[in-house]
């Protein structure tokens, strides 16, 4: 695969990502405006209540799907797909009980009273459908139906946006819920109508030894997937019971973190999650190791590409970018920024080398780097929330990404018998110094608005090196 062609899939993807991100800080404004900081912690507590549950209860078949799907030869493909149907509709089931039988204890658990359980009944009905949708999704992303999927993501995301915005209107907090509720649904239901014509169910079977795989391999992504749903569910209730009988106080707190977790991270993961839809098909049916190690090398190149002007944004104007998404009363949410941004930016360097463990079949290996990563994560608050206060927070998840990295490159050179390469690691560094550098520069200045001045830059060179190389693949064909 291409650098080019890396790059024009990841931006096709990009582009609905930022559509269905738009849309939804649309969302997250509503709520701020009417709500307040106690109303975004709420959704951020709902929201992350549901990705534990769906995480444990999908079983990674988002992935597990694809790689099985991706890597099958043709004359297969419809037995893997018939495979990742019928056991994604049995997970989708047992989602639904789980979140019957966990949405009571969770309330107690995190507010000390049921105050909220109407609130974690109506959102939690979201995981089933975020458990459905990940079958679609894999066979839209397996077969390379990257537009179909970009398509039916910002339609769903669109419509899920009218039905929700009057709900929360309407009915405050319950409708906060219900908004999350939608915007799960709707998804879910549009990706299958876009899906269901890449299979016949009465062509195929599927085969005992696919949902051993899908079993196994799924177990492995569980675990790491829940790991960091839990680290960053735990971070949220020592913010929230660290102040008592305070709820509204602790989910106040809480909704600064939210807001800083959400402009730091949601934003790259744009990047990160279009880079994903193309490239692990491809580097699970890689033909050797050294392809594979090739195709990470050129996804952490591209994704630096990508993700610069933003983070550039980010760090030079995050100010701005609080007040646009949220509001004045959300500054307090500043001084967690910069330490997320940076921990969000070496991700940029340690995802494709994690989704290329995955993809080659070391599973156990990322499962062990990502619960260690996610335990400092959870546990170092503890220990500097007293100190730093809720930046101490923003601090730990700086520390828990940049032990990932180191851990993901050192394992990444044992695996494959040599560190990275030097146009890869020349890639980073040149990203990390431009980055600094913008920082520091528009630290030096009074006014909000001069990070607009090396955003601008930044954006524009990379616009440059963008349709360079697209170029290049031109004049190769």
């Amino acid at each position: 695969m291409s650098f080019a062609r890396i790059l024009r899939s990841s931006a096709l993807m990009g582009g609905a990502q930022v559509a269905t991100l738009a849309l939804a800080f649309v969302r997250t404004k509503v709520i701020a405006q009417l709500l307040g900081p106690a109303g975004v912690g709420l959704a951020g507590v709902l929201t992350s209540f549901n990705g534990n549950v769906s995480t444990l209860a999908a079983w990674g078949l988002g992935t597990s799907g694809v790689r099985i799907i991706a890597g099958a030869p043709p004359e297969h493909r419809s037995a893997k797909q018939a495979a990742v149907r019928k056991f994604g509709l049995t997970l989708t089931w047992l989602s639904f009980w789980a979140t019957l039988l966990l949405f009571v204890p969770t309330t107690y658990l995190t507010f000390g009273n049921s105050r909220y359980a109407l609130e974690f009944l109506i959102g939690g009905m979201a995981v089933p459908c975020i458990v459905a949708n990940s079958i679609w999704s894999a066979m839209l992303q397996a077969s390379g139906s990257v537009k179909s999927l970009a398509t039916a993501q910002i339609a769903a995301a669109l419509i899920g946006l009218i039905g929700g915005l009057p709900a929360i209107y309407l009915f405050g907090t319950a409708g906060i819920a219900v908004s999350l509720f939608l915007a799960a649904a709707v998804p879910m239901a549009f990706t299958w109508q876009v899906a269901k014509g890449l299979y016949a169910t009465d062509k195929a079977s599927p085969m005992a030894e696919d949902a051993k795989t899908l079993l196994a391999m799924g177990g492995s992504l569980m675990i790491v997937g829940l790991s960091a749903q839990l680290s960053a569910y735990f971070v949220r209730f020592i913010i929230i019971r660290g102040h008592g009988d305070a709820t509204a106080s602790g989910l106040a707190e809480a909704g600064y973190y939210q807001a800083a977790l959400a402009v730091a991270g949601s934003l790259p993961a744009l990047v990160l999650n279009a880079m994903g839809t193309d490239f692990f098909p491809q580097v699970a049916a890689a033909k050797d190791e050294l392809e594979a190690k090739e195709l990470s090398e050129r996804q952490i190149q591209a994704g630096l590409l990508l993700a610069l002007p933003i983070f550039t944004g980010l760090l030079t104007m995050n100010q701005v970018g609080i007040r646009i998404l949220y509001a004045e009363k959300f500054d307090e949410a500043l001084p967690l920024l910069d330490w997320m941004i940076w921990g969000v930016f070496l991700r940029i360097l340690a995802w494709p080398l994690g989704y290329w463990m995955l993809a080659r079949g070391a599973p156990r290996t990322v499962v062990i780097v990502e619960l260690f990563s996610n335990l400092l994560m959870a546990v170092l608050p503890l220990g500097l929330i007293p100190h730093y206060g809720l930046a101490g927070a923003a601090m730990a998840f700086f520390a828990g990404y940049l032990a990932y990295a180191g851990l993901m490159i050192a394992v990444s050179r044992k695996r494959s018998g040599r560190w990275i390469g030097r146009r890869t690691a020349a890639y980073f560094l040149a990203a990390a110094t431009v980055l600094g550098s913008c920082q520091y520069w528009t630290r030096q200045l009074s006014g909000a608005y001069w990070g607009a001045v090396p955003t601008v830059l930044v954006t524009a060179a990379c616009a440059w090196i963008y349709y360079k190389a697209l170029a290049v693949r031109k004049n190769d064909e």
